[in-house]
């Protein structure tokens, strides 16, 4: 039951997140003074990825990872409740105030307490090792990699080094350890566990092993594309290349290897459930793609100058991967957590507002101006995903029998 209302929590930080989204698309239709753009967005980043992401993976990983004795520990209990107050401070210091005394003070705290969560989960997943342990552990060190860039914006900021090269690359580095490690690995790491524990489904420790070293080197490799933006050095741009190509390797083997044995193609539940799946690791190959085309020059240049691209690649991990493997996951942990066709709309939002942030990207590239009626069409096709979360939300007041198993 506890882990229960944790996902409740989650889902309800999911749809600030999601209105706080909404509200920054508005602010492009209609003038709303009382907003300050800047300040929603980190409002809006954070609550998306602190809330929603790691609030779900908080449950989740408790869920899978750490023995029936030990979940309802006081520890987590408690550690969830603390983590959720710093959530809160976030979610109404960032859009009063943007990066000022009490938003970093919540944030600090979080990102502290995202510690005591990481050594925590660490330690008590050695109980019972599978192969989807290595890799959990290997997504737990890429959190703590990540913070790095945290800790060294601190340092920027004393050495009043904001307006240089190093401001943008301490964010870029920890956004890229967050999601690319952090979030993708836990959550495809949760997806494995869940596979072995509950379906009892056979994978060889030494596939995890391999795809984890490939994908880990690869991640480091990749974070060369942003160094090569703020320095412009061919070798920086030779070595990205590299990262994108085994990248694509590492995601291509793991997923060739679950459905040639039969461990993704079998049907657990409706196609509303599944779909999700399906959706999750399409993304996932279409994010390897898109990477890969930065081995030409001209994408390489435009994907870091338009700014349609940047978001649509960062919601294509945060929507279209993580989230729906957050959600298939969900459904096939608690069993009474259910939800039908409300789900299409959220997947109807992912996808349409994909398409056409995209779509507008290339008019960018090709210096044809603006979509017609551009703002209040990607506005109006946000809409459906907040219905979808926000009633699937609703279910779980409805049906309070849920109950984890």
């Amino acid at each position: 039951m506890r882990i229960t209302f944790w996902v409740k929590v989650a889902l309800f930080n999911f749809i600030i997140a999601v209105l706080m989204g909404l509200t920054l698309r508005a602010a492009f239709v209609w003038e709303i003074d009382s907003v300050d753009y800047k300040n929603m967005l980190h409002g809006h980043s954070h609550i998306a990825m602190l809330g929603w992401v790691f609030m779900a993976l908080y449950a989740l990983m408790v869920a899978v990872f750490v023995p029936k004795l030990k979940q309802n520990s006081a520890y987590y209990r408690w550690l969830f409740i603390i983590t959720q107050f710093s959530v809160i401070g976030m979610m109404v210091a960032f859009p009063i105030q943007g990066y000022a005394a009490v938003s970093i003070t919540f944030s600090t705290l979080n990102l502290l307490l995202s510690y005591f969560f990481a050594v925590r989960i660490w330690k008590d997943s050695n109980t019972d090792k599978t192969p989807a342990t290595y890799m959990v552990r290997a997504a737990l060190l890429g959190m703590f990699i990540s913070t790095i860039g945290l800790w060294g914006m601190a340092m920027v900021m004393a050495f009043k080094l904001g307006n240089t090269e190093w401001y943008n690359l301490v964010i870029q580095f920890y956004l890229h350890f967050q999601f690319n490690v952090w979030f993708i690995l836990a959550a495809i790491a949760t997806l494995l566990q869940y596979f072995i524990k509950k379906k009892n489904a056979i994978i060889f420790p030494k596939v995890i092993q391999r795809f984890t070293l490939l994908y880990f080197t690869s991640v480091a490799f990749t974070f060369f594309h942003v160094v090569h933006w703020a320095y412009g050095e061919n070798y920086m741009y030779a070595l990205n290349s590299i990262g994108v190509l085994l990248q694509f390797a590492a995601i291509v083997y793991l997923i060739w290897y679950l459905f040639k044995n039969n461990i993704i193609k079998r049907k657990f539940c409706k196609r509303e459930w599944t779909v999700l799946l399906h959706i999750a690791l399409f993304s996932w190959v279409l994010k390897g793609l898109i990477q890969l085309l930065l081995v030409f020059p001209e994408v390489n240049e435009i994907s870091t100058n338009i700014r349609n691209f940047m978001i649509g690649y960062i919601h294509l991990i945060n929507l279209a991967i993580v989230s729906s493997l957050l959600f298939y996951l969900l459904k096939g942990l608690i069993p009474r957590f259910s939800f039908g066709n409300e789900m299409y709309f959220f997947i109807f939002g992912i996808v349409a507002t994909e398409l056409y942030l995209f779509l507008q990207g290339v008019f960018y590239w090709q210096a044809w101006g603006v979509l017609p009626a551009y703002y209040i069409t990607i506005f109006i096709l946000s809409i459906p995903m907040l219905i979808g979360v926000f009633v699937i939300w609703l279910r779980m007041f409805i049906n309070n029998k849920a109950l984890l198993v």
